[in-house]
This record gives C-alpha cells, sequence and structure tokens, in this order.
C-alpha cells in the first residue's frame, strides 16, 4: 500500500528521530505493514492505543514498529514518537 506521508509527521520524524524523507518512509511502509496493531497487541498496550485513539481524533489506526509509534489516518501518516519506557518494557514481553 501506498503510505502518504504528511508534512507534520515527516518533520516529527527529523525532529524526534534524525531520519530523511527516504527513511520515513520506508520506516512508514514496515510499520503500516508489520507493525503491532490494537487487535494484536497485549492487554496493557491495548490501553495504551485506546488513549491514544481518543487524544489523536483522527488516527484510526495506531502502530508500534521497533521503537515508535505510528499514527495512521486511513494510508496517511498523521505523526510519529517514541515509545514511552513503561509501554516499551509491555512490548518487549510481547
Amino acid at each position: 500500500m501506498d503510505i502518504v506521508i504528511t508534512n507534520h509527521a515527516e518533520e516529527r520524524a527529523k525532529e524526534r528521530l534524525g531520519w530523511n524523507r527516504h527513511a520515513i518512509e520506508r520506516m512508514a511502509d514496515k510499520a503500516y505493514e508489520e507493525g503491532i496493531s490494537h487487535a494484536e497487541a497485549n492487554p496493557k498496550i491495548r490501553k495504551y492505543f485506546d488513549k491514544l485513539f481518543l487524544m489523536k481524533h483522527q488516527a484510526n489506526n495506531v502502530r508500534i514498529y521497533g521503537q515508535v509509534v505510528y499514527l495512521f489516518s486511513n494510508n496517511r501518516l498523521m505523526t510519529l514518537f517514541i515509545i514511552p519506557k513503561n509501554i516499551e518494557k509491555s512490548i518487549k514481553k510481547q
């Protein structure tokens, strides 16, 4: 699937992760296809996803891939950020 990277997502990826445009596109594709989704998540991560959905009303698809949370609206990457430490521990257990 072709992922559209919003300007906001590109700016956040550069600011928070130091990624260039090519890296953002590559990682967004991987996250969308291979990332942990709400349905695949354990209860603690699922609760975290629910919180994100309530905070970011435009996002309808949250994925975790590696150490990064990706918020998508359909096929558009809206924003991304590094996983909080307390959630990171739950992902390693999964």
